[in-house]
């Protein structure tokens, strides 16, 4: 069988696709002396967005200072992603993957979240970034970041959140 290299293309860019995806996980949950290491994955002029809570973050410098304060606000937030798809047209796609998220406290680690992604990417020179990454939450699921034990661990995050609000 003889694959065509429209085809090789695009299986190359799903790779660094999946590639930026792990790079996010780990710039958000480990590199956390560093928040613009998170930001420097968008655009210069991407955006994150959680459209269920109005928050939309925009830009570079936006996009550091909401990393920081995620950081500090929920210490131990772990993204765990998967079920990827990716479709690439040219030097843009789009995507979706699965979100779950947990937490490591010292009684325990508790799953937080789910949800999936849903994204936008640009290809700049040889690699990919995010244009846009919107954080979709089916409501059932956001009543458990605002109810019980996580709850008063999201509490102060929730609170940051308010600044990006966009009604």
């Amino acid at each position: 069988m003889s694959l065509d290299a429209q085809y090789i293309q695009a299986a190359a860019d799903r790779t660094m696709i999946a590639d930026l995806l792990g790079r996010y996980a780990f710039a958000i949950d480990y590199e956390t002396a560093d928040p613009a290491a998170w930001a420097a994955l968008f655009t210069p002029d991407g955006c994150f967005e959680i459209p269920v809570m109005k928050v939309v973050v925009e830009g570079r410098a936006e996009l550091t200072e909401f990393a920081a304060g995620l950081q500090r606000t929920i210490p131990g937030l772990h993204h765990v992603m998967s079920n990827f798809y990716v479709d690439v047209d040219g030097d843009r796609a789009r995507g979706r993957c699965e979100l779950n998220e947990f937490l490591l406290r010292p009684e325990g680690i508790h799953s937080n979240l789910m949800g999936w992604y849903d994204d936008e990417y640009r290809r700049d020179g040889p690699r990919w970034l995010f244009h846009v990454r919107r954080v979709m939450v089916p409501r059932d699921a956001s009543r458990v970041v605002t109810g019980g034990v996580i709850g008063e661990y999201f509490a102060e995050y929730l609170a940051f959140c308010k600044r990006y609000r966009r009604d």
